[in-house]
């Protein structure tokens, strides 16, 4: 598939048509708007339930009042590539035949904080894992589904049996994509695309029409080669969570995430004052130090989304983990002067608003 949510709306059309009386899909309200534009485009209607207070996984208070006869699936959605649980929840939707999948698109290979639990993509009856910009493993192409149902894998079969083959120019294309990525993903170079406004480039937005197709064989070439990099990619993500978790750990104006010493797709900082994320968010930016808010609102206040969900419900740990959320880069290319400029101007800005 071309993309992650490709691979989710392969994921839908395939339960959608074991089980054609089930309409509805449930998701956190904080999560990708792409999640929600695979469960439209495979004619299905999203579903939002808040997260919970103490992680990123479903609020289970909240998931257990949004499930009913015609759920047809809950997504979890492993958010920054921490394990999303919510145990007796997921048990309770397979008593009562509801599918269970997993969205790993920022969990490729992560275990469960806990040793005696399965990794990410294997809990549910199906998974999807993506690798597109900004993804753990990038080839800026590429969705992938797993599944542990013969039932949803003969028919998810039989869909993409009938998708079309990209045309040979989208192999050009990719190729060219893919070059200039590698170029500017030198960071003495960020400054380039993110000075060109129509590239829109950290900014989330909610796009219903995207491109279904068994996708390029090419970018699957790259992928295999760089797998072999993978654990040692999780590795540095792991270390360099735990030195801002150990860095932060005495400030009690910030919230660090559930676990410190983690391989966080981005790590997670919540600022516990108001107006101190957009003071901090400033300063980083100003310094070129790849930290981002993510998500901007829950999904059913993002522009295009609002309209078609009609949702006014206030997600309360939604809403206050997007106005308070920034996050930090921990991957490989990560220096240790770029981390201590990091931790100097968060506990900097932090010290001037007490």
């Amino acid at each position: 598939m071309p993309s992650g949510r490709a691979a989710l709306w392969l994921i839908l059309r395939a339960l959608s048509l074991l089980e054609p009386n089930k309409r509805r899909v449930v998701i956190p309200a904080y999560t990708c708007p792409a999640v929600a534009s695979a469960i439209l485009k495979a004619g299905l209607k999203p579903v939002l339930a808040d997260i919970g207070r103490d992680d990123f996984g479903f609020s289970r208070l909240e998931l257990s009042k949004k499930v009913g006869d015609d759920t047809l699936a809950v997504i979890a959605v492993h958010l920054f590539g921490f394990y999303a649980e919510a145990g007796d929840s997921y048990a309770d939707c397979r008593r009562n035949g509801i599918y269970l999948v997993e969205d790993c698109a920022q969990a490729l290979g992560i275990p469960a904080p806990d040793s005696g639990k399965r990794g990410s993509g294997l809990q549910a009856d199906a998974s999807f894992f993506s690798f597109g910009r900004g993804k753990p493993l990038s080839v800026l192409h590429g969705g992938l589904v797993t599944t542990s149902s013969d039932d949803i894998c003969h028919v998810a079969k039989g869909v993409f049996r009938d998708l079309r083959v990209p045309p040979l120019a989208s192999s050009a294309k990719y190729a060219l994509t893919l070059g200039s990525y590698l170029l500017f993903s030198n960071p003495r170079l960020y400054w380039i695309p993110e000075s060109l406004p129509f590239l829109h480039l950290g900014e989330t937005v909610f796009e219903p029409d995207f491109e279904i197709s068994k996708g390029l064989r090419f970018p699957a070439l790259i992928l295999s080669e760089l797998m072999a990099l993978a654990e040692e990619e999780q590795q540095t993500r792991k270390r360099n969570s735990a030195w801002y978790s150990e860095q932060f750990n005495d400030e009690p104006h910030i919230r660090k995430p559930p676990v410190g010493a983690f391989p966080y797709l981005r790590y997670p900082l919540i600022l516990q004052r108001p107006g101190l994320r957009d003071d901090i968010l400033r300063d980083l930016k100003r310094h070129g130090a790849g930290a981002a808010r993510f998500y901007p609102c829950p999904l059913n206040e993002l522009p295009g989304l609002r309209e078609i969900l009609q949702d006014g419900t206030l997600y309360e740990n939604s809403r206050r983990l997007s106005e308070n959320l920034i996050t930090l880069p921990v991957h490989s290319g990560v220096t240790q002067t770029l981390l201590e400029t990091i931790k100097t101007i968060v506990l900097r800005t932090v010290n001037a608003h007490n």
